[in-house]
């Protein structure tokens, strides 16, 4: 979320991540809670121009449903967070699950993200 985020906003390091990605054959992807989250706040910003322009960056990318398989491994991945008194946010919950689902790097600097076993993160 973070890097989608620092792409709208401009942030040199991610779009310097993002060139990088571009050159590299495999997918670009994103669950659809992240898509639900970025135009959230374009919608917030109140400017149907900015929506929009997020639309278009978005279709940049191929969506990830939230399945079945992807919500029993949000539960899973959340009840142990809970136990440990590490909670996370659902929309964090769910984006780890559909990239430890689906064997994806999720590329991010929020280091929460650290704390989910078996999730591939590619910082920036």
């Amino acid at each position: 979320m973070t890097f989608i985020i620092g792409l709208f906003k401009h942030d040199r390091k991610a779009r310097e991540k993002a060139r990088k990605l571009d050159d590299e054959t495999s997918p670009k992807m994103l669950s659809v809670v992240t898509v639900h989250e970025v135009l959230r706040g374009l919608f917030y910003i109140g400017k149907e121009e900015k929506v929009a322009e997020g639309e278009k960056a978005l279709s940049r990318f191929d969506l990830i449903p939230y399945t079945y398989e992807i919500a029993k491994k949000a539960a899973e991945i959340d009840a142990e967070l809970i136990k440990r008194g590490e909670m996370l946010s659902f929309p964090d919950v769910v984006i780890a699950a559909t990239g430890i689902v689906y064997d994806l790097k999720l590329v991010t600097r929020d280091e929460h993200f650290g704390r989910i076993e078996g999730l591939k993160i590619e910082g920036y």
